[in-house]
């Protein structure tokens, strides 16, 4: 069986991660320093694609520890709320990991027209985005060719979970621990890798019977569902839709048959939330399969059960279940017959994305 750059990149995440934490602290010091020397008083992340999902990932953990109010916006629409929000007090980190999609870069442009802190997350250092910006944050994860991003989604959702901590009341102790498994989160990767995909694996033909999917998480695993979205449909084709787990619960599980798959990640925390939402969608006849750490007692409403190491905090999960995610796009693909790493509709999404006479950078010749 072929084995596509996709995969190899999945496997890459856990160094890339590690890298671009190391690489960035002082960058990233440099930023809160001048956020606190401006009086900043409020946060904008922003993205599109799965640089928005990133932020989304994120966004729980600056909620939690960050005390400054945090929006989330996509930069496509960021000129509904840039009167709100985009002020000569606002810190505004934009996410591109090409850094080459138009409206993260004018998201950019107009922070800084109004004076506010902007900063770019990238993994291009010589990029349209950073170029643009006074303030870049570098991602580590190295050449990517593959449309479908994995490593890069990883490292750029690190990158904005540390800044997050960083922005932190310096007496929060709780920030100071979960510092901690930020840095520790490589080896957690690494982990759930290794025990995730052969299980996953196995349970291709099961899961390939299906036609419809929808991931549902809850804390930032709410994100990694949105990234699901992203993922298996662009790599593919398999419509998806990604969902907070009370967000399906709440009425969307109705539409539910045994054409659908649902994929939920698991908590500790959303243990009682997932089994109220796996009894209506068994009931639906619809096809469970739960990820989650080993230990906790479904009450027999999955139909499969991907086991993962122990794991129980909200914030960071997303960076432990992306692999769930990721693996099951790239089976998924390689199961129907086609190339997870050039899906045949890239050269035209990218030509209506990209800035006229821009490439992805892996594309330059």
């Amino acid at each position: 069986m072929i084995v596509y750059h996709m995969l190899d990149y999945i496997h890459e995440s856990p160094a890339a991660l590690d890298r671009t934490l190391q690489d960035n602290e002082s960058e990233i010091q440099a930023v809160v320093q001048k956020a606190r020397e401006m009086g900043v008083d409020r946060i904008v992340l922003s993205g599109v694609g799965s640089s928005f999902t990133s932020c989304l990932m994120a966004q729980p953990l600056f909620q939690m520890h960050c005390p400054l109010p945090t929006a989330v916006i996509n930069s496509e629409e960021s000129g509904y709320y840039a009167e709100r929000w985009i002020t000569d007090k606002s810190l505004v980190v934009v996410v591109s990991r090409s850094g080459e999609r138009g409206a993260v870069i004018d998201t950019l442009k107009v922070a800084e027209q109004k004076g506010a802190l902007g900063v770019a997350v990238t993994g291009v250092a010589d990029s349209l985005l950073a170029q643009s910006s006074r303030l870049s944050l570098i991602t580590r994860e190295g050449p990517e060719i593959t449309f479908p991003k994995t490593k890069s989604v990883v490292t750029c959702t690190g990158t904005l979970l540390r800044l997050g901590l960083a922005l932190a009341d310096p007496q929060d102790k709780t920030a100071t621990e979960r510092l901690a498994l930020l840095r520790n989160m490589p080896v957690i990767m690494t982990d759930f890798i290794e025990r995730i995909e052969p299980q996953l694996a196995k349970l291709m033909p099961r899961i390939a019977a299906h036609k419809l999917v929808n991931v549902v998480g809850t804390g930032s695993n709410h994100g990694a569902a949105l990234e699901a979205a992203i993922k298996i449909q662009e790599a593919s084709y398999v419509p998806t839709r990604g969902d907070s787990t009370a967000g399906l619960l709440q009425g969307p599980v109705g539409a539910l048959n045994p054409d659908w798959m649902v994929y939920a990640l698991v908590l500790p925390q959303d243990l009682e939330l997932t089994r109220q939402l796996l009894t209506l969608t068994k009931g639906f006849k619809a096809y469970n399969l739960a990820v989650h750490p080993e230990g906790l007692d479904l009450a027999g409403l999955a139909d499969d059960e991907i086991l993962t190491p122990p794991f129980d905090d909200p914030y960071l999960a997303a960076l432990a279940y992306l692999p769930a995610v990721q693996l099951l796009a790239y089976y998924w693909t390689v199961k129907r017959g086609m190339n997870p790493d050039a899906p045949s509709s890239m050269n035209s999404i990218l030509e209506a994305i990209l800035p006229p006479g821009r490439q992805e950078p892996e594309l330059r010749k």
